[in-house]
């Protein structure tokens, strides 16, 4: 005896499309705004963030590349209490970390708004709302 198929891609005969598990596909949520470029759309499934794969793609390939230069300045300005704790020459480092993290923030933030970007506020209330963990 064999095992059935497993359901593969847009499959309509089973009645999901793309393996999702029911009441995903269902549709008919609220437009939202894509955090990427603000337009509403129409989210196919629950928890859609953005209106198309490209913008998907853009905004976490910029967020990869801002937190691999923010995470080390972040790190050391936090256990330095921003250059509040330690020894001299770490308190220096803590200080020197903290504001180009600040800089850098400002920079980010400006650019986002320049570009017509969802602030990462209201991005990060987005995700909490659809049920995301910022934990996993």
């Amino acid at each position: 005896m064999t095992n059935p198929p497993l359901l593969q891609g847009c499959s309509q005969s089973a009645g999901k499309g793309h393996n999702r598990l029911p009441g995903q596909q269902e549709g008919g949520w609220a437009p939202r705004p894509c955090p990427e470029c603000l337009k509403l759309f129409e989210p196919k499934v629950r928890n859609q963030l953005f209106c198309t794969p490209q913008h998907n793609a853009a905004w976490n390939n910029r967020a990869t590349a801002r937190g691999r230069v923010l995470t080390p300045l972040g790190m050391a300005a936090r256990v330095t209490r921003n250059g509040t704790q330690g020894a001299p020459e770490l308190r220096e480092a803590g200080r020197v970390t903290r504001n180009a993290y600040n800089t850098l923030l400002r920079n980010y933030r400006d650019e986002d708004r320049e570009a017509g970007r969802m602030p990462w506020a209201q991005y990060m209330l987005l995700r909490l709302k659809l049920g995301y963990e910022p934990l996993r």
